[in-house]
């Protein structure tokens, strides 16, 4: 068996900081993970894991997490997790092994059959029982670090690491209001959050959540007309604030999720109509935006997801209509039209795209000709 065993110097703290790495992980996929096997009793946010990172809060782990976190990844040692001894996986028989990776969603959500293209070992239901097959504890870890990957598909740069950019853009947005307002003032007095939300994001310990996000908008938006761009916010495309005086409010107010019903249901269910007009199965969906086909179904039918800023980046990218784009105020707020002429492109840019199709169509006749003599 692979040791891992630290340094009796070392502490539980760091040893978190060793299990993420080591699955390839993060702060928000452990607190997703923690949240399914309780998510009738309380609600983890990322803040919830990165308090008892060493390279977070550092704070000492209580006894509630230690339970839910050995309840919620089974496979761990604790023994190791807590004084440093032995391997971070457990002895387990390869029947106890295959039945924890078995009866997930995530081996559920993947397609049955194996295909020769795919470098991923763990691509398919056939792939991942083949790597169980032998019972090994090498390859049950090849198989827990793509469940736990930070990535959503192999060979896709979508990621779920820390959008720092993003979070520098808050940071730009509350300093924007006014220089010396606090953290806690910004928090607590104007957005009627912790200021602990507003620490992570600024210090890259978490992203923004979905809702917060909704919520910087209808906050933070100068006035009925003059509004916060979520172009700007989350893609760092054009000005901070636009000129909007059209678009409807939100019938509900963007508010922080009850502890168990963190699921935007409105916003996976637009990204599914989104899908439907396309035309598209969650397959070849998938296919458009590069990611993994599970993630699709994560966000559609029994939700079990909502979308990262990643996600929805990768979204307004790839999908377009006749030439207009997606618009965040529909797929967020679920206000204005679906589709948008994209307003970071100027008339000049258009102007200029219509004569290189005048200049493309002249040369392919200069060219036909040419052929004929």
């Amino acid at each position: 068996m692979e040791n891992t065993t630290t340094n009796k110097k070392q502490t539980a703290q760091i040893r978190l900081d060793e299990l993420i790495e080591v699955l390839n992980s993060s702060d928000p996929i452990l607190a997703t993970e923690i949240d399914i096997k309780f998510l009738k009793k309380k609600y983890y946010s990322v803040s919830g894991v990165s308090a008892f990172r060493a390279s977070g809060g550092n704070k000492v782990m209580t006894p509630r997490f230690l339970e839910d976190i050995e309840k919620a990844l089974p496979f761990l040692n604790m023994e190791w997790l807590i004084h440093g001894f032995g391997d971070w996986l457990n002895e387990w028989s390869p029947k106890e092994k295959k039945d924890y990776i078995t009866k997930s969603d995530w081996y559920k959500d993947k397609p049955k059959v194996a295909t020769a293209k795919s470098e991923d070992l763990c691509h398919s239901q056939e792939s991942i029982e083949q790597l169980l097959k032998n019972g090994s504890d090498a390859n049950f870890k090849i198989i827990l670090r793509s469940k736990f990957s930070t990535t959503y598909a192999t060979g896709s740069r979508l990621r779920s690491d820390i959008n720092k950019a993003l979070c520098k853009r808050v940071r730009e947005l509350r300093m924007s209001r006014n220089p010396t307002e606090s953290q806690t003032y910004f928090a607590e007095t104007t957005m009627g959050e912790a200021r602990s939300i507003i620490t992570n994001i600024e210090s890259f310990r978490q992203n923004p959540p979905i809702f917060f996000i909704k919520k910087l908008k209808e906050i933070c938006s100068v006035d009925l007309n003059t509004k916060l761009s979520y172009d700007w916010l989350l893609d760092g495309v054009g000005e901070m604030f636009i000129e909007q005086p059209n678009l409807p409010i939100p019938d509900m107010p963007a508010k922080k999720p009850k502890k168990n019903k963190k699921i935007d249901i409105e916003l996976c269910d637009r990204i599914q109509k989104t899908r439907e007009g396309l035309g598209k199965s969650k397959t070849s969906f998938a296919e458009l935006l590069d990611v993994n086909r599970s993630m699709i179904s994560a966000m559609a039918g029994n939700v079990r997801q909502n979308p990262t800023t990643w996600f929805l980046s990768r979204l307004k990218e790839r999908v377009t209509d006749n030439n207009k784009v997606l618009s965040y105020d529909w797929l967020l707020d679920g206000v204005g039209p679906q589709y948008i002429v994209d307003p970071n492109i100027s008339e000049t840019s258009n102007d200029a795209i219509e004569e290189l199709r005048k200049e493309i169509e002249r040369l392919k006749i200069e060219n036909a000709e040419l052929k004929k003599n």
